[in-house]
């Protein structure tokens, strides 16, 4: 689905200088597959997902799309942010609708479909509420349902529950699993939390600090569909997390090899 080939991305900074984001990043992507990308503040996590979603242009390196090159945003990727960015002068309904519009799509089948899809999100009966009078999550939720009313191939999401209390986290945490299982969409999720990566996810890829490399491809060996009391008991996500919180703490990572 996604081949991240070589990436390296280098922004230029101050008087002529410039600063190495991403090196050398190599990733493959499955049709399906839910990954979580980890590593340390500024470490290039949310770059990647930028230059993957086509908003910006990588230094060096390749990305392809079902074997096409991506050269910019597109209705094949979704992308859902820690900001929600949800239009205030529209409703819920319109928000959620706003895509489908643009498309071209008819009033009322996009005003459906939008309706299905708070539904699944919990929100019916929110259709004409504003964003102002929304909680963070529910605003989320809103966000989420917007990038999935043009079904896209692939979730973007930059650390999408970062802003959220625990408890509304882990809820949403849930329903994307929920959402996930059903549509089996592939999925790039930047997240700072390793409880968070090992729950949602197929594969978590820890990225060493700046500049950002692939240290290590943990595989998550556990049951699906998951359950988080039952996970929360279990040794092997225990060990995940462990291991993982030792892989992002460790500073002395080493130079790529010459």
């Amino acid at each position: 689905m996604i081949a991240i080939k070589h990436v390296s991305q280098v922004f230029a900074v101050g008087k002529g200088g410039s600063h190495v984001a991403l090196s050398d990043i190599s990733l493959d992507l499955a049709d399906g597959e839910f990954i979580s990308i980890l590593g340390p503040s500024g470490c290039g996590k949310s770059t990647l997902l930028y230059i993957v979603g086509g908003f910006v242009r990588q230094s060096a390196g390749s990305v392809e799309i079902d074997g096409k090159p991506v050269t910019g945003p597109g209705t094949d990727r979704g992308p859902v942010f820690q900001e929600f960015a949800l239009f205030p002068w529209k409703t819920v309904l319109g928000n959620v609708g706003y895509g489908l519009r643009q498309q071209g799509v008819p009033r009322a089948r996009a005003e459906a479909r939008a309706r299905e899809l708070l539904a699944m999100v919990g929100l019916s009966g929110y259709e004409h509420f504003y964003a102002k009078q929304l909680s963070g999550g529910m605003k989320q939720r809103v966000a989420i349902a917007r990038t999935l009313a043009y079904d896209p191939a692939v979730l973007l999401m930059d650390e999408p529950f970062g802003a959220l209390d625990a408890h509304t986290r882990n809820r949403l945490q849930n329903d994307l699993l929920r959402i996930w299982e059903r549509d089996r969409k592939s999925v790039l999720f930047v997240t700072h939390s390793v409880e968070e990566a090992v729950y949602l996810s197929d594969r978590v890829v820890v990225l060493t600090q700046s500049p950002g490399r692939i240290k290590e491809i943990v595989t998550i060996d556990l049951p699906r569909p998951r359950i988080r009391s039952e996970l929360l008991l279990n040794p092997r996500y225990q060990q995940y997390v462990i291991d993982i919180e030792a892989m992002i703490d460790n500073r002395a990572d080493e130079e790529p090899a010459p």
